[in-house]
């Protein structure tokens, strides 16, 4: 929902930002408000932050303003009320988004306040840190990365892809961390504690990197050099998936006895709960001062708090560690050991073929982790001769070798059809010339087919140009009668020559078997699917074929329909998607494969001239209100 917002704000600003009277901004003010009261379901809550995060204010801040054209002075206030001056404010942040007094309301909250009023919630550390220790020694990124969260307290973004840990001498359960969100540019280093001993922390961290680096990687490709808007897209497309392991590990609403107690005012847990659970285990395990020392301590852990040399006016920062501390302990905090040896502690090199192979042993061996499956490995290497597991393995191989002996009947079974191959193949040469004939009908049939074609866009390009709905859909409407009747003449020519049968030998229906089991049957039947039921259908392969759709459509419609008058679609990874309702990730895999298709549509119109298909985020589209063009072309789809 926030990416239609964020449309709705890139179209509001490039309709108001040279307007300067208020009569002229007023209407597109009401029809912004319009859009966020009906098609949105956003609260005072958290309407105004979804606005700051698209850029709502700051673009309207970055105007020139003058008062009585476009913007009015308006009167600030001090954090108690009291009117401290004037400023002048663009008339659209006067009439669009969060009044005075939304803004008062949503800032008024007794949400902390009711949490530290209570009794708070009790956390286990034997439990929490046992859920802890399996999710660490997870294969799956998702339960890997709120392992991590789990053990150092760190957002979901950081640890996917910001955080770097580096072990201090010395301290076993310690590290500097680096990466901090929400600092507005700054960049600090600071100590944290970790639940897990450090070394074992940084080489899981290492490992869940290794697992991501293609998904942050294409999120660094699209928003380059805007770290912010990186972070939550990375929060946003593997916010639902952390929370759900959240969920199923230390309990959701479903969840009748839960590993963490739910927060109050929640109703399941999430990453946020494991971050006040882990500044609660911690702080209680290494400050054993005051109340105010813990208070600090924790601060610090959560990054509220970084100056090295604080006064006493930094102590604010200290209400925001309120919001995580109403988790408490009564059980001891103890210190987990993993058990390794010194070869596990070294980086093994090796190809991808061997990394893939001792990762199927991970699975195999009951998903444990790459350093246990080598310590087993290393186990069984240095059996004995004439150990059961030597016997096991001698039983395998003999088993093996029977398995792939070839009995005399199999044999004559291959032998027989070899022959019936080459039989075969005799009916299929004298058949080339028949066959060639067809083809030659066929061609000629094409030929007329492209004469018409042309004939129809010759009769579209005298329509005048319009660039109205209506009338889009109305040539579309026409070229679809006029392909149908030609569609039509050459199915029954295609008919004809399918009628002609091959000549039929004894073993014919056995070949015939063999042949239909290599088709691939799946493709064809995508193939003479509907659209409406293609878009229903869960097959394997419906996803590639909905976008292939797409493109031709788009394709039919620039060449056929538009008029070329700021009515084309530059076909891209945002149209496609939006278009076919598919993932972006298989959107670009397609596109990469055509590419030379697209490229050459996109360039024939002068749509752009990019050089690879993954690129293809053209500026063609923008300032346009394209969807309207699609819904011409989604209706074009589903017109049967």
């Amino acid at each position: 929902m926030s990416k239609a917002v964020q449309e709705q704000v890139n179209k509001l600003f490039e309709a108001v930002k040279d307007l300067h009277s208020l009569e002229e901004i007023k209407p597109h003010c009401e029809a912004f408000n319009e859009f966020i009261n009906l098609k949105t379901t956003y609260t005072k809550d958290s309407l105004g932050t979804v606005l700051s995060r698209v850029g709502f204010y700051k673009k309207f801040k970055s105007l020139p303003l003058e008062q009585g054209k476009n913007a009015d002075l308006v009167e600030k206030f001090d954090k108690e009320g009291n009117p401290k001056g004037h400023e002048l404010q663009h008339y659209c942040l006067r009439f669009c988004g969060l009044s005075k007094e939304d803004w008062k309301d949503r800032n008024t909250t007794t949400r902390v306040n009711d949490r530290l009023s209570g009794d708070g919630q009790e956390v286990n550390p034997e439990t929490y840190l046992e859920v802890t220790g399996k999710l660490l020694e997870s294969n799956n990124p998702h339960e890997l990365a709120v392992g991590l969260i789990a053990a150092t307290g760190r957002r979901p973004h950081e640890i996917l892809a910001r955080a770097k840990f580096t072990q201090i001498k010395g301290e076993e359960y310690h590290v500097m961390f680096e990466g901090q969100g929400k600092k507005r540019g700054e960049k600090p280093v600071f100590k944290i504690a970790t639940l897990y001993p450090a070394n074992y922390i940084i080489n899981k961290l290492n490992q869940l990197r290794e697992l991501t680096k293609d998904f942050i990687r294409e999120i660094e490709t699209e928003f380059k050099d805007d770290i912010a808007t990186q972070n939550r897209k990375i929060e946003d497309r593997r916010g639902n998936s952390l929370r759900r392991v959240v969920q199923e590990y230390f309990g959701g609403k479903d969840t009748e006895t839960p590993v963490l107690n739910f927060r109050d005012s929640e109703e399941q847990n999430d990453c946020k709960a494991l971050r006040a659970a882990y500044l609660c285990l911690a702080t209680d395990r290494d400050c054993k001062g005051s109340l105010g020392s813990k208070m600090l301590h924790a601060a610090k852990l959560a990054g509220h708090f970084t100056n090295e040399t604080p006064t006493d006016k930094d102590l604010n920062h200290l209400v925001t560690t309120l919001g995580y501390a109403d988790y408490f302990t009564k059980k001891p905090v103890t210190f987990p050991v993993i058990k390794t040896t010194k070869a596990m502690q070294t980086t093994i090199k090796c190809s991808p073929e061997t990394r893939d192979a001792i990762n199927k042993l991970c699975k195999e061996f009951g998903n444990i982790s790459q350093a246990q499956t080598l310590e087993k490995l290393i186990e069984l290497s240095q059996q004995k001769p004439g150990t059961e597991n030597n016997e096991r393995l001698a039983e395998l191989e003999t088993n093996y070798q029977e398995l792939v002996k070839v009995s005399e009947s199999d044999k004559q079974v291959i032998k027989d059809l070899q022959l019936l191959v080459k039989t075969q193949q005799g009916h299929l040469k004298n058949s080339q010339e028949t066959t060639k004939q067809h083809l030659e009908t066929i061609n000629s049939q094409k030929t007329r087919i492209e004469e018409l074609e042309t004939m129809l866009k010759e009769q579209t390009t005298q329509t005048p140009p319009n660039s109205d709905i209506e009338a889009l859909e109305a040539r579309f409407e026409a070229r679809f009668q006029q392909l149908e009747e030609l569609i039509k003449n050459q199915i029954s020519q295609q008919s004809a020559v399918s009628s002609q049968e091959l000549p039929v030998t004894s073993h014919q229906s056995t070949v015939t078997s063999y042949q239909s089991a290599a088709r691939d049957r799946n493709q064809e039947e995508l193939e003479l699917m509907g659209n409406a039921e293609l878009w229903k259908s869960r097959k394997t392969g419906v996803t590639e074929e909905k976008i292939r759709r797409c493109f031709m459509a788009l394709c039919d419609y620039n060449n056929e329909v538009s008029t070329g008058d700021g009515d084309r679609v530059a076909i891209t990874n945002i149209v496609l998607r939006q278009l076919s309702g598919t993932n972006g990730q298989v959107v670009s895999a397609w596109m990469e494969q055509h590419k030379d298709e697209i490229l050459q549509h996109n360039n024939k119109f002068g749509m752009g001239n990019q050089k690879d298909a993954n690129n293809l985020y053209t500026v063609f589209n923008r300032g346009k209100d394209i969807d309207k063009y699609l819904e011409v072309v989604k209706k074009s789809l589903f017109r049967n």
